[in-house]
């Protein structure tokens, strides 16, 4: 196994060095935790009811736990382990928000296990009735490794998971969705998307094609109501992060709530204008929105290639 260093992560000998400019300073404010323009106590999701897929820990539980203290009403999480325990930490969030304490369902799903993932949507739509908004978070990120270093099998689960897992889930839960409800999709993303890293072509492709599938998913079914687009939560010192090379650890200096609070805020009401287009929670979101006639206009924030 080859050692990753610091200057085989910012250089890239193959190509020019990445970009000054990958979104990462598209606001003139950067944030790392959350802040008061996204704060949920100014939110009201009351009467929404959201799915989080791997809401069991890290990024998916603040998410979740955002919501609660925004006033969302129906909460359901998946992950591949039992996450009972995590639901008391969610009604507790309300609680010490004020909020009403909402339905939480835990179900325990692996996204690549069809059956199960069809088996939770039935339960969702059984318990719930509907599902307004659901968050594609479930990932996997393989070790940063040179192709000729890593493993075969290691390298493809990141678009197993990260690719195959949303497709399944959004097959799954779509019918739900559109029959009613705010209709709308996020899907995880990351700001690796935007560059290359060395070692890191597993996760970054399979985000790449991650942001192409959220397109499609908008594509096809936006005359029947539907909405999504990609966020990169900031960088999280997560389980999954855990991955990374040790050189990169000390960029991930984001909390969970940043993320969680700026969902929680991009759905309190649908956001038409975001329609396929890639966020990342570490942009002030005042002056993103202040930015809205431009982004519109230029059709800026979305995957393609300038000619």
């Amino acid at each position: 196994m080859s050692t990753i260093q610091l200057d085989d992560i910012v250089r890239n000998t193959a190509y020019p060095p990445v970009p000054p400019n990958f979104g990462s300073n598209y606001t003139k404010i950067i944030y790392n935790d959350t802040y008061d323009f996204v704060t949920p106590s100014k939110l009201d999701c009351k009467g929404k009811t959201v799915l989080i897929t791997g809401g069991n820990k890290g990024i998916g539980k603040g998410i979740a736990i955002s919501y609660a203290r925004a006033g969302a009403s129906q909460i359901a999480i998946t992950s591949r382990s039992d996450a009972s325990s995590v639901a008391d930490e969610i009604r507790d969030a309300a609680l010490d928000a004020r909020r009403h304490v909402p339905i939480v369902l835990t179900l325990q799903v692996d996204v690549l296990d069809k059956e199960a993932v069809q088996a939770a949507a039935e339960t969702v739509e059984r318990e719930f009735g509907r599902l307004d908004i659901l968050i594609s978070n479930a990932g996997f990120l393989a070790r940063y490794e040179k192709i000729l270093d890593g493993d075969d099998d290691e390298w493809w689960q990141s678009f197993e998971t990260n690719i195959r897992g949303m497709y399944r889930v959004a097959k799954a839960f779509l019918p739900l969705m559109l029959s009613g409800g705010d209709k709308t999709i996020i899907s995880i993303s990351s700001t690796g998307v935007m560059h290359y890293h060395t070692g890191g072509s597993s996760y970054q492709i399979s985000k790449l094609a991650l942001l192409r599938l959220t397109e499609f998913l908008m594509a096809e079914y936006a005359e029947q109501g539907l909405l999504t687009y990609s966020l990169h939560p900031g960088g999280v010192a997560t389980d999954l992060a855990s991955m990374l090379p040790e050189a990169t650890k000390s960029w991930l200096k984001c909390t969970p709530a940043l993320g969680g609070d700026t969902i929680a805020y991009l759905t309190a009401q649908r956001q038409e204008w975001l329609a396929g287009r890639y966020l990342s929670a570490m942009w002030d979101m005042e002056e993103v929105f202040a930015k809205k006639e431009e982004i519109i206009e230029k059709d800026l924030l979305k995957m393609k290639m300038a000619f």
